[in-house]
């Protein structure tokens, strides 16, 4: 079957399963966050029509990624807004094109609803993000973590 790219939205039953890849793989920067907390978290992101909004790319009935649109990501950057933030694969489907297709499908996203420059920071996917266009514009220490903070301008959707 084909992979496809849809809002989390209409697929709330992934949210316990989106919420555990987050804490599984971020929990180390936010520490305070229970996997209750996450799973509040990604619920509120499950929109259509504004920010904050989650995509999920499922194959047959399972979900094998994610990516969001957050108004802010870095709480030491409130000025930097909005944010391509939680792109996550599952394991054992990485190297297969997928993050690159959520990447897309959230820029067009994020132009659908008039941001013309989204950020993101990466702990370690600098390069992945360098060749889907995004460009350094810091890299700074944030949460303990070195992290690279990028930028892209958006086209909008006429």
């Amino acid at each position: 079957m084909a992979l496809r790219i849809e809002y989390l939205a209409d697929h709330p039953d992934f949210i316990p399963t989106l919420a555990r890849w987050m804490h599984e793989e971020w929990g180390y920067l936010y520490p305070e966050h229970t996997l209750e907390t996450r799973e509040r978290i990604v619920t509120e992101r499950a929109n259509k029509d504004r920010i904050p909004l989650t995509l999920v790319a499922i194959d047959g009935d399972e979900p094998v990624g994610t990516v969001g649109l957050k108004i802010n990501d870095m709480d030491t950057r409130p000025d930097l807004t909005p944010w391509l933030a939680s792109l996550y694969v599952k394991e054992t489907r990485r190297r297969e094109g997928i993050g690159a297709r959520l990447v897309e499908a959230i820029e067009i996203e994020a132009a659908k609803l008039g941001v013309t420059k989204l950020y993101l920071y990466t702990p370690k996917s600098e390069s992945f993000y360098t060749e889907l266009g995004w460009s350094v514009t810091e890299r700074v220490e944030y949460r303990g973590d070195f992290v690279s903070v990028m930028v892209k301008l958006i086209r909008l959707i006429k």
